[in-house]
């Protein structure tokens, strides 16, 4: 469990720009361990929606796994590029 509290830890330490670069790297590993349950990356990527809500800032992690995908070559939907906007006050 020292792991995940260590990671946890880490992620409430990142700027907001840096839990998004964050959130991308893991998001883009998960989906590359997809034949592993046990791959630490999914968790990871748990833990990064996490925080991102615990700060009330859920665009950061659609921002993360936006790049991820755009990265692996798709293209984002309306909806994708709409979850990833900042919510104005």
């Amino acid at each position: 469990m020292t792991e995940r509290n260590d990671y946890v830890g880490k992620l409430s330490r990142l700027s907001d720009a840096k839990l998004v670069e964050e959130t991308e790297q893991k998001v883009w590993l998960s989906g590359f361990a997809a034949n592993n349950p046990r791959s630490a990356y999914h968790w990871q990527c748990d833990a990064c929606y996490d925080e991102a809500k615990q700060r009330g800032k859920m665009w950061l992690y659609q921002q993360g796994c936006n790049k991820a995908y755009v990265s692996a070559g798709y293209e984002l939907s309306e909806s994708d590029i709409d979850a990833a906007r900042e919510v104005q006050p």
